[in-house]
C-alpha cells in the first residue's frame, strides 16, 4: 500500500470515528438549551443559558476519571455571544458539595462574581450554589475575544484549584458586529483532578489523554494497524476535523496550574489578537497558568496531523490530539 493511499485509508477512518463521537456529544447538548431575544428597539440581545453542574465518569479503557462537570462533559458547554450581548446563565448544583460559575469576562455586578466574595458580603450570596440549589448570573459582553468560566468554590474539603481540575470549567467565545463567520475550535489544556481509578492520564486536553502519547499510539499500530489508532480518536485523543483551505480558529486556554504550550505539526498558526497577525515563533503557543490565546490556522495539505503540548513531558504523559484535515 502505498504512503497515499494509507494516509488517505487513516483519514477516513478518523473521519468514520470521529463523526460518531460527534454524534454522541451532540446528542447531549439538549441541556445547555441556549437561546436569545432581542428586546425593544434599543435594547440588547438577551442570550439565555441552563448549566447543571453533575458528576460524570469519563472512561479512558485503561482507567476512568470520575469528574465533576457543567451539562456532563469536560470542558463544559461553550457559550457564544457578540459583542453588546447580554449572558444569562442559569446554573443548577446536582451535587452534595457546594460550587459556582465564575467567568473571566468584565466588567459585571458583584452578584454574578460566584467567588467566596459573594458570601463574605452577603450581595449575590446564593451565587456560591448549595447542593441542589440554583442561581441565574447576568453578565454585558462587552469585547471579542476567548473568555472561559470555572467553578470558584473550595467547598467539601478541596480547594478552588481541585474543583477545577475535576473538570468545571468552559470558554465564553464573543464575536464583534462586524466579524465573517469562521469556524472556532476550543482546546482546553490542564492537569486531570483528584477522582480517578486505574491507568489514567494526568495531562488531558478537553478531559482526553493517553498515558504515553505518541509513542502509545505506535505501540497500537504495531500490534492492531491502523483501526487500534483510529479508534482511540475521541476516546483518548481529542480531534479537530478541518478541510484543505478552510480558516480555522483555535482557541487555546490553559486552565490548569502548569505551564503549558500548544505546538500544531505542518501549519503555521497566526496571531488573531495580537502582533499584527504574525506567525507564532517556531510554531509554539506557550500558555501561563489560566492564560488564552486564539490562533488562526489554514491547513494546506490533507492527512492526519498532530498536535500537543511542547512541554515534551507532558506530551508524553496524555497531552496529545490529532487534526483530521480531508481534501
Amino acid at each position: 500500500m502505498t504512503s497515499t493511499s494509507l494516509n488517505a485509508r487513516v483519514v477516513l477512518l478518523a473521519g468514520v470515528v470521529l463523526g460518531a463521537a460527534l454524534a454522541a456529544a451532540w446528542a447531549g447538548r439538549d441541556a445547555l438549551a441556549p437561546w436569545s431575544s432581542a428586546g425593544a428597539a434599543g435594547e440588547p440581545v438577551v442570550r439565555e443559558f441552563r448549566l447543571d453542574i453533575r458528576p460524570a465518569d469519563i472512561d479512558y479503557g485503561s482507567g476512568v476519571w470520575h469528574a465533576w462537570t457543567y451539562n456532563g462533559t469536560v470542558p463544559g458547554p461553550t457559550l457564544t455571544a457578540t459583542v453588546g450581548d447580554v449572558l444569562r446563565v442559569t446554573v443548577h448544583n446536582r451535587m452534595d458539595v457546594t460550587h459556582s460559575f465564575h467567568t473571566h469576562l468584565s466588567p459585571y455586578a458583584l452578584e454574578s462574581d460566584g467567588s467566596q466574595l459573594n458570601t463574605i458580603t452577603g450581595v449575590g450570596a446564593m451565587a456560591m450554589i448549595p447542593p441542589g440549589g440554583s442561581y441565574t448570573y447576568a453578565y454585558r459582553a462587552n469585547e471579542p475575544g476567548v473568555f472561559y468560566y470555572h467553578c470558584h468554590s473550595a467547598d467539601g474539603g478541596k480547594s478552588i484549584a481541585q474543583h477545577m481540575a475535576q473538570g468545571l470549567y468552559g470558554a465564553i467565545l464573543v464575536t464583534a458586529p462586524e466579524e465573517a463567520p469562521i469556524r472556532d475550535e476550543v482546546v482546553f489544556m490542564a492537569e486531570r483532578g483528584f477522582d480517578d481509578e486505574g491507568d489514567t492520564p494526568f495531562y488531558v486536553m478537553n478531559g482526553l489523554g493517553i498515558p504515553g502519547g505518541e509513542k502509545a499510539l505506535e505501540d497500537l499500530h504495531h500490534h492492531g494497524g491502523v483501526e487500534a489508532v483510529a479508534a482511540q480518536f475521541g476516546k483518548t485523543v481529542p480531534v479537530i476535523k478541518a478541510k484543505v483551505g478552510e480558516p480555522l480558529r483555535l482557541n487555546v486556554v490553559n486552565i490548569g496550574d502548569m505551564i503549558h504550550s500548544f505546538h500544531t505539526h505542518a501549519m503555521t498558526m497566526y496571531f488573531v489578537d495580537h502582533d499584527g497577525g504574525q506567525p507564532v515563533p517556531a510554531q509554539v503557543l506557550g500558555l501561563l497558568p489560566g492564560e488564552a490565546d486564539r490562533v488562526l490556522v489554514t491547513p494546506t495539505r490533507p492527512g492526519v496531523w498532530l498536535f500537543h503540548c511542547h512541554v515534551v513531558s507532558h506530551a508524553d504523559g496524555g497531552m496529545i490530539g490529532v487534526l483530521v484535515v480531508e481534501p
